[in-house]
């Protein structure tokens, strides 16, 4: 009982730490801006909708309830936009001038101070040389969770395959092992660069349905597929759904290329509708007559998992000896400009 009232204390001293626990307070002051309005939103569902920010004579309050570490993003008029980091019970001060919005500095909280130093370190950088600060800022403070944004940002989301994404992957893993969030992007760090172009294609082996004829006379067969029955072919596996928009437009460009190619290209559909009727109606209404897999599990489907697929409608052109000639879900962007060689 005597250790009662150390107890105490240590408890009010807890509390004490912040006066709003389990919210964040924002406050911003900007120079040469009497009114307007920012936009604030999440991009991990620390907030269900897009909230607006009311300027008035230079400045602005807001609060919100937070129950684990969040990522916010403010919204300027101009359309770029500030990332903030928000904990439980933070006091976030933002300050800048509206005639210069990449000079706004974030004060309150680690986090946002760090970041605040990094925007300013790579200003006027390269792609490379901002990779490497950005490399640099992960491994020195692996804990903080502006880490795992600059690691999301500049390396899983990079246009650029990097050879390190595994070791800072690792290296923030062995940081924070009871991290969530770092355990659900394990299998997104795992697949990077498997479909890269040059990469050979991952082997696998489907049971596929090939429809074949039109109205009455339509006929659907049961075949097993296997990657090696394409060496020495070209193959273009193109991943769907009925339900995404942009898919009736994937067949059609497939089938063309094709044609384009004089029919030395075969193709591989890769469904990922949820049900056996809708896949039936979308086969119909997109002329798939090429071997097509479904096995109605839509993204948790084992293939879309290992491969990394995350955008639909997505593909993956394949030379004769079995390694990716390109892959991507733009194919303006990513297919196009490599298929020019290849129609004779």
């Amino acid at each position: 009982m005597k250790k009662a009232p150390y107890y105490i204390v240590i408890l009010l001293a807890l509390l004490s730490c912040s006066s709003h626990p389990g919210q964040v307070r924002l406050k911003g002051r900007f120079a040469h801006l009497e009114q307007g309005e920012f936009y604030l939103y999440s991009t991990d569902y620390a907030l269900d909708r897009i909230d607006t920010l009311r300027i008035q004579d230079g400045r602005f309050q807001y609060q919100l309830p937070v129950a684990k570490n969040a990522t916010l993003h403010l919204l300027y008029p101009n359309y770029s936009s500030l990332t903030l980091f928000a904990s439980s019970g933070d006091d976030i001060l933002i300050e800048g001038d509206a005639q210069n919005l990449s000079e706004v500095r974030v004060s309150g909280s680690s986090d946002n101070e760090l970041y605040t130093q990094f925007r300013r370190e790579i200003r006027e950088k390269n792609d490379e040389e901002v990779h490497h600060i950005a490399k640099q800022y992960i491994l020195t403070h692996p804990t903080l969770h502006v880490a795992r944004h600059l690691f999301a940002q500049y390396f899983l989301q990079s246009d650029t395959l990097r050879n390190d994404v595994l070791e800072i992957f690792d290296s923030l893993g062995r940081a924070m092992p009871d991290d969530m969030e770092l355990s659900r992007l394990s299998a997104t760090v795992r697949s990077n660069g498997i479909l890269a172009s040059g990469q050979p294609l991952p082997s696998f082996q489907w049971p596929m349905r090939l429809t074949t004829g039109d109205g009455d006379k339509r006929e659907t067969i049961d075949t097993l597929v296997r990657s090696s029955d394409y060496r020495d072919r070209y193959l273009l596996i193109v991943f769907w759904a009925g339900w995404k928009n942009g898919s009736q437009r994937a067949h059609y460009l497939s089938r063309k290329l094709r044609r384009e190619m004089r029919d030395t290209l075969h193709i591989l559909s890769y469904s990922l509708d949820y049900s056996g009727k809708h896949l039936q109606f979308s086969e119909t209404r997109d002329s798939v007559t090429y071997p097509n897999y479904c096995d109605y599990l839509c993204w948790g489907s084992p293939y879309v998992q290992q491969w990394g697929i995350r955008q639909l409608p997505y593909y993956i052109l394949v030379a004769p000896d079995q390694h990716i000639i390109a892959s991507g879900s733009d194919w303006q962007k990513d297919i196009a400009p490599k298929t020019k060689s290849l129609c004779l």
